[in-house]
């Protein structure tokens, strides 16, 4: 048997003399947006074809994605407003604090909430958003948004409309400050993230909390041990099952009318 011949048509060795040159690197193919696809995204027409400024590497239709690990601020007040940022997984809290020192959590945006609205009226914003756990966000830088938006209605509408979420959210938050003794403000809480948690495709009756107890007393205007009171009486009358911060919500009806008593 020809040995050489053999080996040669087998392709199984190299030619030392013409070593095979390295392939280039593929681009990696852009990661399709889950929130474009199930029509999710409050504001599709600011994130289309927002432009790279060659600074950062864009992986996704041109939009700049972060990771913001947990206790991590995205934004600090004071901070100038540059960017808009649309929550694309995860959760935050949006904490304010007074010139004495005073705290109050205004939020806790979740999945599909645009961030930093809150700095347009003066170019700085007015909140801390810090991450409850590793979230991930869209970068739209405002600077942009504004030129956009000059020729896009569209864009302009969406917009307006998460600007008016903002606001209402707040009225509401007032109301129940108002209206609500403890156990009404934490049912009305509860509420709010079970019907967040079903829009997003998730249980509406099994919540896992990623905020504090102390978070949600600055949030809802009570002390920490009033908080806890009131899920204490909560799952004392069988209308929640509390295991630190998993909860089953067992009467949703009966939550309903607590809540609903604004």
């Amino acid at each position: 048997m020809n040995t050489a011949h053999t080996l040669a048509g087998s392709g199984s060795l190299q030619d030392p003399a013409h070593p095979p040159q390295p392939s280039a690197p593929r681009a990696p193919s852009p990661t399709p947006c889950r929130m474009a696809a199930t029509g999710t995204c409050p504001v599709p027409d600011l994130c289309r074809n927002i432009r790279n400024d060659g600074r950062q590497s864009l992986p996704v239709n041109g939009i700049d994605r972060r990771t913001i690990h947990r206790g991590q601020s995205l934004y600090r007040a004071g901070d100038a407003c540059v960017n808009l940022y649309l929550l694309y997984a995860g959760s935050m809290k949006q904490r304010i604090t007074n010139c004495v020192g005073m705290e109050q959590i205004a939020s806790f945006p979740m999945a599909g909430a645009l961030l930093g609205l809150d700095g347009i009226e003066t170019g700085k914003y007015m909140c801390t958003a810090i991450a409850l756990e590793d979230s991930l966000v869209c970068v739209l830088p405002f600077a942009d948004l504004v030129a956009r938006s000059r020729g896009d209605p569209m864009a302009v509408l969406q917009l307006n409309k998460a600007i008016a979420r903002e606001t209402n959210h707040y009225r509401r938050l007032l109301l129940v400050l108002a209206s609500m003794n403890s156990e009404e403000r934490i049912a009305n809480f509860l509420l709010d993230i079970s019907e967040r948690m079903a829009t997003s495709g998730y249980s509406p009756r099994e919540l896992v909390l990623k905020m504090t107890r102390e978070d949600i007393a600055l949030h809802l205007g009570m002390k920490l041990e009033t908080v806890s009171r009131a899920f204490t009486r909560l799952q004392l009358a069988r209308i929640l099952d509390v295991r630190r911060r998993h909860l089953s919500i067992r009467n949703p009806e009966a939550l309903s009318r607590l809540g609903a008593s604004q």
